[in-house]
């Protein structure tokens, strides 16, 4: 992982099925190239509280957390088992090479070494069960 794969809204990118598959694989949120439509249309990523710097976390937002990134994490800790919530409280305390180092290991498969998709109960790589996922969770 890298400090470009964090998203504003804090989804780390790299655990993206569009970001780990093999063919027309996302580039991530905020770099230039090929992504997801949803992606390109982000009203989070477009927000007018950036001023002009669609890659700045929205924990540095006053604001923050505003209702979409509620709604987000909603979604992602039901559904993924990851809350981009926790993920800027964890950089803003922690720093962003921490949080990333910390985020590999946390999303690593335990049978292949690979990283695990959020979107995803089981590894791409191998099959191996994705601990993570809310619903092999125990």
């Amino acid at each position: 992982m890298k400090a470009n794969s964090i998203a504003p809204c804090g989804v780390i990118c790299d655990l993206c099925l569009a970001f780990q598959r093999p063919k027309n694989t996302c580039v991530g949120c905020t770099a230039d190239g090929n992504k997801p439509y949803h992606c390109t249309v982000c009203s989070i990523k477009a927000c007018p509280e950036k001023q002009g710097n669609p890659a700045s976390l929205c924990i540095e937002c006053a604001k923050f957390p505003c209702r979409r990134i509620r709604n987000l994490n909603t979604r992602y800790t039901t559904k993924y088992g990851e809350s981009p919530i926790d993920n800027l409280h964890s950089i803003q305390a922690n720093g962003l090479a921490e949080f990333l180092r910390r985020a590999v290991e946390q999303w690593k498969c335990r049978h292949c070494g690979r990283l695990l998709c959020v979107h995803r109960e089981t590894c791409l790589h191998c099959g191996a069960r994705n601990s993570n996922f809310p619903e092999t969770r125990r």
